[in-house]
């Protein structure tokens, strides 16, 4: 998937930008706060609904602008087809969104569209923040790569928020059953699904590592399904029922489940710099990229800003040869161009932003 051209309108620092990124790499170049990063946003925004910076995407609405705009044309790699799609939303209410002039009711429509994976200066979160990171990895993978997964994961999220509040409510235990048999079907499944698709994504990290970290490490990938191993989840259930009418939340199921990573045997936050620490996420997320292109119609879209921050130069070039050898389209920030090795013979256009103003540099 490509996208072909991107119209953004009052996100964050940018008020109005109109451009053609090109199909390899896209070089976004400027100032500090100058809204280089709003532009990555806007883009995350038109194909998941949310931004990746801030905690609530109606923060990135420009101060003193209108409604937060961005309207993309895609085109997918195999057939051809060429999509339009569109979003708007303002500092409050929900947002509208659209698909080739049509209506759409979820973001889920926009997310099959335009497949994006960021790594960002928050990034690190993954590897050092808490579990719900690391769902979130393993969930996004599952989107694009299972289709069956999205419904599934909506069924078992409805199922645990009406458990939930029966719990908070205290009720008597029979009222609870319909809902665990629901939650206990539907979270099985999910474990399921995370399972395969960490034994496949482990096969793609142990694939990529040597590219970027330029020797041999050995990483280790550990899914924890959120119960006891070899136990049901609807056995866990009944088990901790009393526990969790006591503490009023279901405290068993693929909600709790983590991925934890391992270098030689040793949980990485014992033992990682902030730099290795981002080349790490670059690994997780690239290895994702790569699975992404293999599983049907074509590539995502990488959004990869401040790239040279913490990173020497030999590991930028190895990030950006990875990134292309993936075959996405790549936009990626910098203050300076010459901090971005681009690989030998590959396209790169230019985007300069200066006080929210995008133009493309003609070489």
């Amino acid at each position: 998937m490509r996208l072909t051209a991107l119209d953004v309108h009052d996100v964050r620092l940018v008020h109005r930008a109109a451009l053609e990124p090109g199909p390899d790499v896209n070089l976004v170049l400027g100032p500090n706060a100058t809204g280089k990063t709003s532009l990555l946003e806007a883009i995350h925004i038109l194909a998941t609904g949310r931004s990746f910076a801030a905690s609530r995407t109606a923060r990135v609405v420009r101060v003193g602008g209108g409604p937060l705009r961005v309207v993309g044309r895609v085109q997918r790699d195999g057939s051809g087809a060429v999509h339009r799609l569109g979003i708007e939303r303002g500092a409050s209410g929900p947002a509208r969104m659209r698909v080739d002039g049509r209506a759409a009711e979820r973001v889920a429509e926009l997310a099959r569209l335009l497949p994006v994976i960021a790594v960002h200066p928050q990034s690190h979160e993954l590897i050092m923040g808490g579990p719900a990171e690391r769902r979130r990895l393993l969930d996004l993978g599952l989107f694009h790569v299972e289709h069956r997964f999205h419904e599934l994961w909506q069924r078992y999220r409805r199922a645990l928020s009406q458990r939930n509040v029966l719990l908070r409510k205290r009720v008597q235990e029979p009222e609870l059953g319909p809902w665990e048999i629901e939650l206990a079907r539907t979270g099985e499944r999910l474990d399921e699904f995370r399972r395969r698709y960490v034994d496949s994504l482990a096969q793609g990290v142990a694939a990529l590592a040597p590219e970027l970290f330029g020797d041999a490490v050995a990483l280790e990938l550990e899914y924890r399904r959120g119960w006891h191993e070899g136990e049901a989840l609807g056995d866990a259930l009944d088990r901790l029922r009393s526990r969790d009418l006591e503490q009023r939340v279901t405290g068993v199921g693929p909600h709790r489940a983590d991925l934890v990573l391992r270098i030689d045997g040793r949980d990485v936050r014992q033992r990682i710099s902030r730099g290795q620490q981002k080349l790490l996420v670059y690994l997780l997320r690239l290895a994702q990229a790569r699975q992404l292109a293999a599983a049907g119609d074509g590539s995502c879209v990488l959004l990869l800003d401040d790239l040279p921050a913490e990173l020497d130069a030999e590991r930028r070039a190895r990030v950006m040869a990875a990134a292309v050898s993936v075959g996405a389209q790549c936009f990626v920030t910098a203050l300076e161009g010459e901090s971005v090795p681009i690989p030998h013979d590959t396209a790169c256009n230019t985007f300069h932003v200066e006080q929210g103003a995008v133009s493309e540099v003609v070489h």
